[in-house]
């Protein structure tokens, strides 16, 4: 009986609990967002409206968007971002930013492709996401190597490698499948059709 009541609450929760870490996910951003603007606006006008602070965050950066696409205002973001990356300590913050926001929702490419590393040496295969194919001198005389992202298992954190392309296979895995699986220590499997697997040829980039 004991047994299987656990074994009813252990599926209960296994079903129930992504659910509410999405939701609570959703809503720890709504409320953050909201209270960027939120309670200026319950000040002025003398009430709460939930959500008020949201949509003005949404309008705002959607005007801040369609501004780009002006002459003067185009001239002025310029000249604003000429400013930020004069500043030594700003202008590497800014650029650290400004690049990882561009290869998340931009029209850069961020993370390019799946590949299995062999990492630290050829006795083993790590699952890795390429990030640039095309290095600059200093990292890359030879032009062999790539970079490439070696995500952390249960953490979304990782380490940067730089390697040869020989020591670099590809896999049948997208790269949201690559890097669920590696998140979950391979527990969130790939879906159907998809493989792990080693052709025996280098990485071509």
């Amino acid at each position: 009986m004991f047994r299987q009541i656990a074994s009813h609450f252990v599926m209960g929760l296994v079903t129930v609990l992504p659910f509410a870490l999405v939701i609570w996910v959703l809503v720890t951003i709504f409320r953050w967002v909201d209270g960027l603007l939120g309670p200026y606006v319950d000040n002025w006008i003398g009430i709460h409206v939930p959500g008020v602070g949201f949509v003005l965050v949404l309008l705002a950066t959607t005007a801040a968007g369609a501004l780009t696409k002006l002459y003067v205002s185009h001239r002025i973001l310029l000249l604003i971002e000429s400013l930020f990356t004069k500043i030594p300590l700003v202008k590497s913050l800014y650029s650290m930013f400004k690049e990882l926001i561009e290869s998340l929702v931009g029209h850069k490419r961020g993370f390019r492709e799946a590949v299995l590393v062999e990492w630290p040496d050829e006795r083993a295969l790590v699952l890795g996401l390429v990030t640039s194919d095309r290095l600059p001198p200093e990292l890359d005389p030879d032009g062999t190597r790539v970079s490439v992202y070696l995500p952390n298992t249960f953490q979304f954190t990782g380490v940067t490698v730089i390697v040869e392309r020989k020591r670099l296979h590809p896999c049948d895995l997208t790269v949201e499948e690559a890097f669920k699986f590696t998140i979950t220590a391979g527990l969130g499997h790939a879906s159907p059709g998809s493989r792990l697997a080693v052709d025996g040829e280098p990485f071509q980039g």
